[in-house]
């Protein structure tokens, strides 16, 4: 685009954008509970704990991934989680949301049992950062759900409660 088009393009512009604005942000102290509640359940709030890692990965886990699965399992533990299936970049990792250990990593021939919820730990490109999975959040992969369902004795996906 050319200079001239540019500044064409801006005199359309309004002068006056309504929302564009960054609403001033109130320190937490400041905040009720019912703000801090909702901020905590969209993964708004970061405790700052680390992950760690009790196990030998198949592939290295980056700096970037633990500081996704430590927003995860923020996440997590905020819907009351203790055990947790997390998803991150294709792979699949058991952790102990409240020590923030990651304990075991998916593989075909792992039975996942004893966990509270799955959570879906997106890219740095996807819109929202954590996502929890169950049937009231979305699909659980295919092969998440069989193993899922031999871990609760052969329930229907569709009673398996997160």
């Amino acid at each position: 685009m050319t200079d001239l088009a540019a500044q064409l393009l801006k005199r359309l512009e309004p002068t006056v954008r309504p929302g564009l604005r960054a609403a001033p942000r109130q320190p937490l102290e400041e905040r009720n509970f019912d703000e801090l509640l909702q901020l905590v359940s969209h993964g708004q709030v970061r405790s700052g704990r680390e992950v760690t890692i009790d196990f030998t990965p198949d592939a290295e886990i980056t700096d970037d991934q633990r500081e996704r699965l430590a927003a995860a399992a923020d996440l997590a533990e905020a819907e009351g989680a203790r055990s947790a299936l997390m998803l991150v970049d294709g792979r699949g990792v058991l952790m102990d949301v409240a020590d923030r250990r990651l304990t075991e990593e998916l593989t075909s021939t792992s039975v996942v049992a004893r966990i509270d919820a799955a959570v879906y730990v997106a890219g740095p490109d996807d819109k929202e950062s954590v996502r929890p999975i169950g049937p009231d959040a979305g699909a659980i992969p295919a092969r998440i759900a069989h193993q899922l369902e031999a871990a609760r004795g052969n329930a229907p996906a569709a009673t398996i409660q997160l």
